[in-house]
């Protein structure tokens, strides 16, 4: 079972040697002029998704990509099928410090795992994103 959570940078998480017992959550910049994360081999598994580092208020034109309820349902659906078979989860973003730490964030507060609380700069859209779908996965049959 899940007791653990990490949130890095990219770069720590390609240098990373993949740990059979951990999980990734990999959060890539759309459009990103080095392409998709190169993750080391070895992991239990990987979840892979594409947002922007902002939220509606900071929102400036349409090439920004949100986090949205479909792949916010994803992450909250891969968090619930791989917590009992890990045990960590790694969430990467490019710098680790915004959009990683929402997410883990939310894992820690959901599988009462340690997580710094007061860390204040995680991202609060995409926090509030993985609560929201959160609440949907509950009120579906089976939770699944």
């Amino acid at each position: 079972m899940i007791s653990k959570i990490i949130c890095v940078s990219r770069t720590a998480a390609e240098n990373t040697i993949g740990w059979d017992n951990w999980a990734v959550i990999s959060i890539n910049e759309p459009g990103n002029s080095n392409g998709e994360v190169k993750l080391q081999r070895g992991w239990y598994a990987i979840s892979r998704v594409n947002f922007h580092d902002t939220d509606l208020s900071q929102l400036s034109d349409e090439s920004h990509i949100l986090l949205d309820n479909m792949h916010a349902l994803e992450i909250v659906d891969f968090a619930h099928a791989v917590a009992p078979h890990v045990e960590g989860i790694m969430v990467h973003c490019k710098a680790g410090i915004s959009r990683s730490p929402a997410v883990a964030k939310w894992i820690a507060e959901t599988f009462i795992v340690p997580f710094n609380h007061n860390y204040g700069s995680y991202n609060k859209f995409v926090y509030n994103q993985l609560v929201a779908a959160a609440k949907v996965r509950s009120r579906r049959p089976n939770n699944g």
